[in-house]
């Protein structure tokens, strides 16, 4: 027989605000709130390092910038696939 321990807030790592616990949808809004900020953040020092004169002329300058726009297309393209798939998964439960 499979025994399931129940759920607790503490097990989740869900704190309370001023002794009241906090949802889920709330923790997950406010990833979503500082993901979107840190992506608008990133894009627009890309945009500034791309259009740096000083950063064209500079092998290194140049090769970080290919580094740091790599780890932003994949942290977008990661946040897209996980966007698409709860979206799908949303529509099949819906549909069922």
């Amino acid at each position: 027989m499979i025994s399931i321990a129940p759920l607790s807030a503490a097990g989740l790592g869900v704190k309370p605000v001023d002794g009241v616990p906090v949802p889920l949808s709330d923790h997950f809004n406010t990833a979503l709130a500082e993901a979107y900020v840190w992506a608008g953040m990133e894009r627009a020092d890309i945009l500034a390092a791309a259009n740096n004169p000083a950063v064209a002329s500079d092998p290194d300058s140049i090769y970080a910038l290919q580094l740091q726009q790599e780890a932003y297309v994949k942290a977008i393209s990661l946040g897209a696939a996980v966007t698409s798939h709860m979206t799908k998964a949303a529509e099949t439960l819906l549909k069922s």
